[in-house]
């Protein structure tokens, strides 16, 4: 791995080529609207590593569409896998269910989110923050050797100055 945490204080940086197939990016933004693509793959999850995307105060999540082409491989108790705010990953963002996971195809995930994160949110991102990546569950596993999948998110975002 080319991890390092060579200063003690909680941060790693990495050294060469990162060949994980996770990645997350800003599809489009007109304006009005933000659409964010997060690229997942068992090892990107196994990882944790999230590039640096900001959801800008104030955006509203309007809906989540999930495609899986590789079907992931999850293991432990009511295993799931979460995309949210860094620091608030559980309270603030979209879950993911083993069963959708695991299932080939494309779907709109159960979830529709939760807290700032939920669809039906009356004040939408209360704060800029970055996308983040957790596992929930019980003894949550994700085979690193499987899995094939892309979360794609639809914020609205109009701020008058």
């Amino acid at each position: 791995m080319g991890f390092k945490n060579q200063a003690g204080l909680g941060v790693s940086n990495y050294y060469g080529a990162r060949d994980t197939g996770g990645t997350v990016g800003i599809e489009d933004s007109d304006g009005s609207n933000l659409v964010v693509s997060v690229q997942l793959t068992g090892q990107s999850i196994n990882d944790g590593y999230m590039p640096p995307v900001v959801i800008p105060k104030g955006a509203l999540l309007r809906r989540a569409v999930l495609r899986v082409d590789e079907a992931f491989a999850l293991t432990g108790t009511s295993p799931t896998v979460l995309i949210g705010m860094t620091g608030s990953v559980a309270t603030n963002g979209i879950i993911l269910t083993e069963t959708e996971l695991e299932a080939i195809g494309t779907k709109v995930p159960a979830s529709d989110g939760e807290g700032t994160w939920d669809v039906a949110s009356a004040t939408g991102v209360t704060a800029a923050g970055k996308v983040a990546l957790a596992l929930g569950g019980t003894s949550p596993v994700v085979s690193s050797a499987v899995g094939k999948a892309v979360l794609v998110l639809e914020f609205v975002n109009k701020a008058k100055a």
